[in-house]
């Protein structure tokens, strides 16, 4: 017990900060991506770096306070479904810097199932196309999961190891991604709180630039991976510090 107990001063110590700086991080501008006409979300593209630091749980609390801190200073009924989006990003890349890939292939299924049944789906033999569109880039992030595991395995700092970490940001990411595409997709969101009655101007939004919502996607885990890389290497060179923090994880070898 004696060890236990500063163990979770640690980790109650280290979510709170993670949160502070989370809700921080929200609240920069969003960057514009040339030659598609977006902006990246800074605070909501790094979720996954608190993963990897912190852990699932600890990661998936600190971005979710972060975001609710958000909301409570800065209310807009239009985020509020969103709001464990950005968590899960969190918590998905906890667990894959475990190794770790069974809740996230659950969670993600889940979600896709889910939207299978949902108006703007529904049936799914009919819209198959929108489903398609709106989910392609989240089905190839659950193809890719076990492909992370497997490179996570490999010799540290090898090429293995670089194009691990971003695909792990960049399925974290799509986590995100899904949980709002799922979401969106309920009666009570798309028209409860975005107004929108017709349910063919739900499937042409899903349908709206699919390639430009990807290239977003990408240049947001790039970002994620090269900030996530400086943290991991400026904090295994504090002594002490690393073996407090998740990323140990990424030094274990099974």
């Amino acid at each position: 017990m004696s060890k236990y107990r500063p163990r979770m001063v640690y980790v109650v110590a280290y979510t709170a900060i993670g949160a502070a700086i989370y809700y921080m991080l929200l609240f920069l501008p969003g960057v514009p991506i040339i030659g598609t006409g977006g902006k990246m979300e800074i605070g909501a593209s790094l979720s996954p770096v608190l993963g990897i630091l912190l852990g699932p749980l600890p990661g998936f609390s600190a971005v979710l306070i972060g975001n609710v801190l958000k909301f409570l200073t800065t209310p807009s009924i239009y985020s509020l479904p969103f709001i464990p989006a950005a968590p899960l990003s969190a918590l998905t890349a906890g667990f894959l810097t475990e190794k770790k890939w069974r809740i996230p292939v659950v969670i993600m299924i889940i979600m896709l199932i889910i939207a299978m049944f949902t108006p703007p789906f529904n049936p799914v033999v009919d819209y198959w196309y929108v489903y398609l569109v709106a989910f392609y880039d989240k089905i190839a992030a659950l193809i890719l999961i076990p492909v992370t595991i497997w490179l996570l395995r490999r010799k540290i700092k090898s090429p293995y190891y670089f194009t691990a970490l971003y695909i792990l940001m960049f399925t974290s990411r799509e986590f995100d991604k899904a949980f709002g595409c799922v979401i969106f997709a309920f009666p009570q969101v798309y028209q409860g709180i975005f107004g929108i009655t017709k349910i063919s101007v739900v499937r042409n939004l899903y349908l709206i630039s699919p390639l430009y919502y990807l290239i977003t996607y990408i240049v947001e885990s790039l970002v994620a991976f090269i900030i996530a890389f400086t943290l991991i290497e400026a904090i295994s060179r504090v002594p002490g510090l690393a073996e407090n923090l998740h990323i140990r994880h990424l030094y274990r070898r099974e």
